[in-house]
């Protein structure tokens, strides 16, 4: 089912864009479900605890808290096939919109004219299951932040804590690296140990006991993992030959 998020802090304002995208996608043999949000925080915590996935928001920009372009590039790294559509009432921000991906920008005093097309484009993105560069949210002591798998060279327990290892940094997550990897996002990563989930893109080399980044670090694989790590890592690089041995 299409699921549609709208968020604006102005409550009359969520109600007027709740019933011009309703009218306008009644008119779509589609089924489809709205959550409406006041604000960022609580629309990020649902998307993070899996409550709902958007395949369309619809955002404010001039919002209390966070503003709509800093979220957007939030939900642009969550998930790349969340289509974007800014609803907001001042042109100024028009410039700064596009530091974000999205995929129309409607004044809310032509959203009679403006708003139809923009939702039938995210519709066409949708059903054609159009993809971006992913990320996962990272979250402790109450912040949140995204981080694009991109950025991430690998992901490992310490203590009751996962620490996402990045090329900037480090960041830790009061979850388990199992629990912080979505089921949709496992495909980016190799378990190789017990305690170490390591991202494709970021391997160099395969060794027997080993796996080499592209930074030169090495990441240990135990025997349990062993087999399974040889598998997939020569299935992804499409090797077809016979394995050393």
């Amino acid at each position: 089912m299409l699921t549609i998020v709208l968020c604006d802090d102005m409550d009359l304002h969520l109600k007027q864009a709740e019933k011009q995208v309703s009218e306008i996608l009644d008119r779509q043999d589609l089924p489809y479900e709205l959550h409406l949000f006041h604000d960022a925080e609580t629309l990020l915590t649902q998307i993070e605890f899996r409550e709902i996935k958007p395949d369309i928001a619809v955002l404010d920009i001039e919002m209390d808290g966070e503003d709509g372009i800093s979220l957007a590039k939030k939900l642009n790294a969550i998930d790349g096939k969340c289509s974007v559509i800014f609803l907001t009432g001042y042109l100024k921000y028009a410039p700064d919109a596009y530091s974000a991906d999205h995929i129309w920008f409607v004044f809310k005093n032509r959203a009679e004219e403006h708003l139809e097309p923009a939702l039938l484009k995210a519709l066409e993105v949708y059903k054609n299951n159009q993809t971006a560069n992913p990320g996962i949210v990272v979250r402790d002591n109450r912040n949140s932040k995204v981080i694009p798998i991109e950025d991430i060279l690998y992901i490992t327990k310490v203590g009751r804590k996962a620490q996402v290892k990045c090329t900037d940094g480090e960041y830790y997550d009061t979850r388990s690296p199992s629990a912080l990897i979505p089921s949709e996002m496992s495909e980016y990563f190799l378990r190789c140990h017990q305690s170490y989930w390591v991202n494709f893109k970021m391997i160099r080399e395969l060794d027997k006991e080993e796996l080499v980044l592209k930074n030169g670090i090495r990441i240990p694989i135990s025997r349990s993992c062993r087999e399974t790590v040889r598998k997939r890592f020569f299935e992804r690089y499409h090797y077809h030959g016979k394995e050393n041995e």
